[in-house]
């Protein structure tokens, strides 16, 4: 849900992304504990999932037609974070335990071999290569009347005019996919905090 209730800026973003061309963000109200709530995010996997499979599956394609690719695929029992960080490129940033968990990314997603980067935590805060974009994407769950407001937010910063021009052309393509999979992970670790 696009709400303004969730319409936040998160503080463990602003400490590692505080400047961005794009964001996103999602919410929702979980009748579960905020360590639970996080905790169920963290072990949210893609057979939890609605859209996720046949998505990655779409996006993949392309890769997939290029001779010699190594694209990976998302295993069903595996955590998602897992599959992100293995699979796709994504790396961790903050990882309190029961709280806040920040994921980022960085390289050329547009590429027909999607060319993603592998950073540090140092190593991110000064990226700034031309060609490039860096992004988060982050998870909140904070006490909010008898249950947690559990919130997503990514954000996307392009390291210059050439790269922001294709990674808007991407966005347009790619965003509303990237909603529908924040919306089915939160749903997801909802489900989950019940079970």
């Amino acid at each position: 849900m696009k709400d303004r209730d969730f319409d936040i800026k998160m503080g463990s973003c602003d400490t590692w992304l505080p400047r961005y061309q794009w964001r996103t963000h999602h919410g929702r109200n979980v009748p579960a504990e905020p360590a639970v709530t996080a905790r169920a995010v963290r072990e949210v996997v893609p057979a939890d999932m609605y859209a996720i499979r046949p998505l990655i599956f779409v996006r993949s394609i392309p890769a997939r037609l290029v001779p010699g690719s190594d694209e990976r695929y998302l295993d069903k029992q595996a955590p998602v974070l897992e599959g992100l960080v293995e699979g796709v490129g994504a790396f961790n940033l903050q990882d309190d335990p029961d709280g806040d968990l920040v994921v980022g990314f960085a390289g050329q997603p547009w590429a027909l071999r999607q060319n993603w980067l592998t950073l540090t935590p140092d190593e991110y805060r000064e990226f700034d290569e031309p060609g490039n974009i860096k992004g988060l994407m982050a998870f909140s769950a904070t006490a909010h009347g008898t249950g947690t407001r559990l919130h997503t937010e990514t954000r996307v910063y392009a390291t210059d005019p050439d790269s922001a021009r294709r990674f808007r052309r991407y966005w347009l393509l790619i965003e509303p996919f990237s909603s529908l999979i924040r919306h089915d992970w939160l749903a997801a670790a909802a489900r989950n905090t019940q079970k």
